[in-house]
């Protein structure tokens, strides 16, 4: 019988060598990860001891002790005279560490069970779903209209690549937009449109980042944000986030030559803090005196509940080194999967782009659908909608889990609040069985790097106002049952 093929490793393994977590934890977390993810199946044979380190450049010995907890722990297993397997089946004790937070024996911060980041893409139509739009709001009619005209006249530009930047009459729409609603002065030649943010986020490290690169991160943030940097090179660094934002103090202390901060101003994700005016200025302050940059992400950005929103970093800038990503998918549908990126207009001619992801047709649809001022409009009756559903779910959660939850400041804008739990109660556990109970929420343990936090990150935009209470109703019988158990 042919010998199963050996993994091809270390593609994704980028070690830290002054995060405080040995290597020998970090080498054991990640292939804890990667048996948990499926990306290592079971059966499979795995690379000598000598060959992980003379790829990773660690000792010998480092590696055979990693190879010997994996074993011990039941991740992996031993065949005389044919050398180290994926076992067969994964230890269910991984899963159950991994709920509260911590791997197995000490693995590196961070290491949270690999289903609830999974969660994160599916059951997004259920009620209580975070960070959904009001796609029951959706303008069909006025979307097939537009669509109709546009296939009508056959636009070439409709069916080939495109501008790799994106549609231009769709960049000039969003120039003026962000020039007369956030005070954002860039023309139409400084945007591209990218296929959501996370694309959004790895071109903007390409441009600016070299492998091993330090990059504040907010602390907590969603789990993708670390896994793309670390694929890049670039080194997190978490910075606090409080009731005014990412703490620019503390990052400065941890670590002022940063190339990178990365920032949620209006609605930070998942807490839903705004940062302050005076941390804007401090970071603006920081970029101009280190040369770093700034990638501020404003998805929530168009959706504020409050009068007067302080102004985007980018617009206060005083020295173009900002980066700033909205988006054309929350308004709307996450499905058109369409998002903008300002970018400084020093980097424009060197710039090397591929063909946009997003199709031409939806560009020239949305295009049309600004021009004509539909969005605007959709967007003032989503805010009052919005913020009508917020009220209901916050009234419900006071009413029906003011023993279980600390209860949430009312976010000034987004489209999610986020309650940390009490007693102890596993997040994770909760948004499984919620899952399970017809209703979507998402861990908020799972959003920290260091010490995570316990609680849960709930949607109000998506659910029909008749439908919140229903939805709350379940939710508390969920958590009730598990402080039972």
């Amino acid at each position: 019988m042919a010998q199963p093929s050996v993994h091809p490793l270390w593609s994704s393994l980028a070690l830290d060598r002054d995060c405080g977590v040995s290597l020998q934890d970090q080498i054991a977390h990640y292939f804890r990860n990667a048996i948990a993810d499926g990306r290592m199946r079971g059966g499979r044979r795995v690379a000598s001891s000598r060959q992980l380190a003379l790829d990773c450049g660690v000792s010998r010995t480092t590696a055979v002790e990693a190879y010997e907890r994996l074993v011990e722990e039941g991740y992996f297993v031993t065949r005389r005279g044919a050398g180290v397997f994926v076992a067969a089946t994964p230890p269910d004790k991984f899963r159950l560490a991994a709920r509260n937070g911590h791997a197995a024996h000490g693995a590196a911060p961070g290491a949270q069970l690999q289903v609830a980041t999974r969660l994160d893409a599916r059951h997004y139509h259920l009620p209580l779903a975070p960070g959904m739009p009001a796609i029951d709001r959706f303008p069909w009619s006025t979307w097939a209209r537009l669509t109709n005209q546009i296939c009508r006249e056959r636009p070439l530009n409709a069916i080939g690549y495109g501008d790799p930047q994106g549609e231009l009459a769709l960049r000039q729409t969003i120039a003026e937009y962000l020039a007369t609603a956030r005070g954002i002065r860039c023309s139409a030649g400084q945007i591209l449109v990218m296929a959501g943010s996370e694309q959004s986020l790895e071109f903007m490290v390409r441009q600016v980042a070299e492998a091993g690169d330090a990059a504040w991160i907010e602390e907590p943030t969603g789990p993708w944000v670390r896994k793309l940097l670390l694929g890049a090179g670039v080194m997190p660094v978490p910075v606090e986030v409080d009731a005014d934002g990412m703490a620019v103090a503390q990052a400065l202390r941890k670590a002022p030559r940063a190339r990178l901060a990365i920032v949620s101003p209006t609605h930070q994700y998942p807490t839903g803090a705004t940062l302050s005016l005076a941390r804007r200025e401090q970071l603006i302050d920081w970029c101009e005196s280190t040369g770093g940059w700034i990638l501020e992400s404003e998805i929530d950005g168009d959706y504020r509940y409050v009068p007067r929103p302080i102004a985007p970093i980018c617009a206060l800038a005083r020295v173009p080194r900002v980066f700033y990503c909205g988006s054309l998918s929350k308004p709307l549908a996450p499905g058109l999967r369409t998002n903008y990126l300002v970018v400084p207009e020093s980097l424009m001619d060197n710039l090397a782009l591929r063909p946009t992801l997003v199709p031409m047709l939806a560009q020239l649809v949305l295009a049309r659908f600004n021009s004509a001022g539909h969005m605007a409009q959709h967007m003032r009756r989503m805010r009052t909608l919005y913020a009508r559903r917020r009220a209901i779910l916050l009234d419900a959660l006071r009413t029906q889990l003011a023993d279980a939850l600390d209860m949430p400041r009312v976010p000034e804008g987004g489209l999610r609040v986020t309650a940390e739990l009490r007693h102890g109660l596993d997040d994770v556990s909760i948004a499984e069985r919620c899952l399970a109970a017809g209703i979507k929420v998402d861990p908020l343990s799972v959003c920290y790097t260091g010490e995570p936090r316990s609680g849960l990150i709930i949607g109000f935009a998506s659910t029909p106002e008749e439908r919140i209470p229903a939805a709350v109703t379940t939710l508390a019988t969920v958590i009730r049952r598990e402080l039972d158990l």
